[in-house]
């Protein structure tokens, strides 16, 4: 008997489970996603791609350490790929991180950190300021560090050629991809989801829906009377200019106290901030793309900031300023899983590129029946049941800035 298994949403987290599920006994994968062939128009097409090990909680970490793997075990398609930029270019590069303190209560915390990773079975070192400005030399003032943490471990991404291998690897296992199909309902019988309904008015049946579509995943839940605790917030992530490209890239850096962070991206430089005014979108106003035109201010103060944080011959004018949407929740943790009570509807949403390899796989083992692994429980969609949706959405917008502080 063929289990008509249907995704909603083609980014790193739909390709990755249909990825794991396609070729298996039984299984047939449909993935749908709005944007049209070789565009991603979700979170995937901007993430800045940082891939930290320790998280905040246990699951994460373990979710994070089963997304290097796989994404190490990725590196054999990147040629057959067919974009000649992407030939001989890693999707997953095992840069490093590091953490800068600039004050001794930031050393403080990093000494948390360390330790922390120590429990957790990771490898991180304390450095002083001038080694951790020789890690990073264009992005750490050693006049202005304390310390640094340095988490060897820790990586890179390139979200789009991640996202383009899995998808083709899916496709070789036979699941089918529909481009430029917009979701925009579900098919609800008997107490249970059947399928989803298109924008052309086509219903698309399936036995099992999952809905990986990031942002847009609330709207599609509210079609069928279920509350998907998730908040859409624009974010400022701004590249320099063009320079010649660099082998090996330096490590990601990010600046805990400061709510601030920047990669070595091989050919240019990019800085975020997570320090500034909150800018929630409600998800009856987003657009196509998980895009908002810029603001002005207050990213620009925001930006300028940030941008302070680098060595002085370093710093730079933007030169492509990104405003980009993606999730938070309650306790900044993924929505993963079944909704108990709408059978044949899952979750797979609020899930970073840290993450999405490792959730998927988890999330495809709950679905063939078998042990997703411990603290999945931790991660149901539907753990908020019952608690007012004007007091989840404030803790959310909370915890967004202390995003990349908590780790």
């Amino acid at each position: 008997m063929t289990r008509r298994i249907v995704i909603v949403g083609a980014g790193i987290v739909g390709s990755s489970l249909a990825r794991e599920l396609a070729g298996r006994d039984g299984c047939q994968v449909t993935v749908l996603d709005r944007s049209p062939a070789g565009r991603l128009y979700g979170s995937t097409g901007h993430a800045p791609g940082y891939v930290g090990v320790l998280g905040e909680a246990p699951v994460l970490t373990e979710l994070a350490r089963a997304t290097v793997r796989i994404y190490r075990g990725l590196t054999d398609d990147y040629d057959a790929t067919g974009d000649a930029r992407a030939r001989g270019v890693a999707g997953f590069e095992e840069t490093g991180c590091l953490e800068v303190a600039t004050t001794p209560a930031a050393y403080e915390t990093l000494r948390g950190r360390a330790a922390a990773a120590e429990t957790a079975g990771l490898t991180a070192r304390l450095v002083g300021p001038e080694e951790a400005a020789a890690l990073a030399p264009r992005l750490v003032d050693p006049d202005t560090a304390v310390a640094g943490l340095h988490f060897p471990g820790d990586g890179t991404a390139r979200a789009g050629l991640l996202t383009a291998v899995q998808r083709r690897r899916a496709e070789a296992r036979g699941a089918e991809f529909a481009d430029g199909a917009e979701a925009t309902g579900l098919e609800i019988r008997a107490g249970r989801v059947h399928g989803v309904w298109l924008a052309d008015g086509t219903l698309v049946p399936a036995d099992d829906t999952v809905l990986a579509s990031g942002i847009w995943g609330p709207l599609l839940a509210a079609q069928a009377g279920v509350d998907l605790p998730l908040t859409p917030v624009s974010h400022p992530y701004v590249y320099g200019g063009p320079r010649p490209e660099r082998h090996p890239r330096g490590p990601f850096v990010r600046w805990p106290e400061h709510h601030a962070y920047a990669r070595d991206h091989g050919d240019r430089d990019g800085i975020g901030t997570y320090d500034h005014d909150l800018r929630p979108v409600a998800p009856a106003d987003l657009g196509a793309r998980a895009e908002e035109p810029w603001p002005g201010e207050p990213f620009d103060g925001a930006v300028a900031a940030a941008l302070a944080l680098l060595p002085p011959a370093h710093r730079f004018t933007p030169a492509v300023r990104l405003n980009g949407v993606f999730s938070v929740t309650p306790d900044n943790l993924p929505l993963l899983g079944p909704f108990t009570g709408l059978p044949g509807l899952w979750s797979a949403t609020a899930i970073w590129v840290t993450h999405a390899a490792g959730a998927a796989a988890a999330l495809a083992e709950a679905m063939d029946g078998g042990e997703p692994g411990t603290g999945l429980a931790a991660l149901a969609p539907d753990r908020f049941a019952g608690e007012p949706a004007g007091e989840l959405r404030r803790r959310a917008l909370r915890r967004y800035r202390d995003i990349y502080a908590a780790g």
